[in-house]
């Protein structure tokens, strides 16, 4: 499994930059069309805003990979005994799966809507289903380390038992 979670990332990490560097250069481009000839490429924005909808969920995706999500860092500083924090840490992970479950839920009735309902953009009638999509693969991403952390945090919980039964 770590060979497929440092594949993840890399795929995730790379997506990332790519899309940045993208979403980048149409804002240059439309802001220097703008400024430069006093008129702006028509569709630009609707282009960029579907991409940033991805870049942003990778984006969570990634934090999600390398565990860097938000945490209530007051309670990590608060929490030192080492049985007291992995009890943390598994309670904390399974509520986290829980919620996670609940928005694996949320997206893809999200996409089941916009499959009954198909809507496009203004201008260049790209379909907002990719945005919707995005938010879906997002879920089902940060389920996917979701579990990973909560089966890392049980067989803490293991470890740790086990290392106190025999010492």
């Amino acid at each position: 499994m770590p060979i497929i979670d440092t594949l993840m990332k890399k795929i995730l990490n790379t997506a990332c930059v790519v899309l940045s560097i993208s979403v980048t250069l149409l804002m240059i481009a439309e802001i220097s069309a703008r400024h430069l000839f006093e008129h702006a490429f028509r569709g630009l924005p609707e282009i960029y805003l579907l991409l940033v909808m991805w870049l942003y969920m990778l984006g969570a995706s990634l934090a999600s990979a390398n565990r860097s999500h938000l945490r209530i860092s007051i309670l990590d500083m608060l929490i030192t005994r080492p049985r007291t924090r992995k009890v943390y840490d598994l309670l904390i992970t399974a509520l986290t799966l829980i919620i996670l479950l609940f928005f694996v839920r949320w997206a893809w009735g999200l996409v089941a809507w916009g499959i009954k309902r198909p809507q496009t953009t203004p201008i260049l009638y790209l379909p907002w289903l990719s945005s919707m999509l995005s938010i879906f693969v997002a879920s089902l991403l940060t389920t996917a380390y979701g579990i990973r952390d909560l089966v890392q945090a049980v067989r803490a919980m293991l470890n740790h038992k086990h290392l106190k039964q025999q010492g």
